[in-house]
């Protein structure tokens, strides 16, 4: 039992002197304001309402019916792929 209790507390003094040790060494950083101040005005450029700007309507209309193709073409090429793949099956087998 002493052998438990040895061990037990020689493990809480080497627990005890690594959490000093880092303690000492993890502290917060801050970091320096004109760097912040320069985050900030990039960062408040980029309001949603300035982004909204930028597009036009046209623009917008361009992007959507575009991505709306390009999705359907998908779609219809993995159709056409599983049609043919399962008719030239049952083409074999009769």
């Amino acid at each position: 039992m002493k052998r438990l209790d040895k061990r037990i507390e020689a493990a809480k003094e080497q627990v005890n002197t690594i959490e000093k040790t880092l303690s000492g060494v993890l502290k917060p950083i801050h970091p320096p304001t004109d760097v912040m101040q320069r985050l900030k005005n990039r960062i408040g450029s980029l309001e949603p309402h300035h982004i909204a700007k930028r597009l036009t309507n046209w623009e917008l209309w361009i992007i959507a019916v575009g991505s709306v193709m390009s999705v359907a073409m998908v779609i219809l090429t993995i159709a056409r792929a599983i049609y043919y793949f399962f008719m030239r099956r049952k083409r074999t087998t009769a």
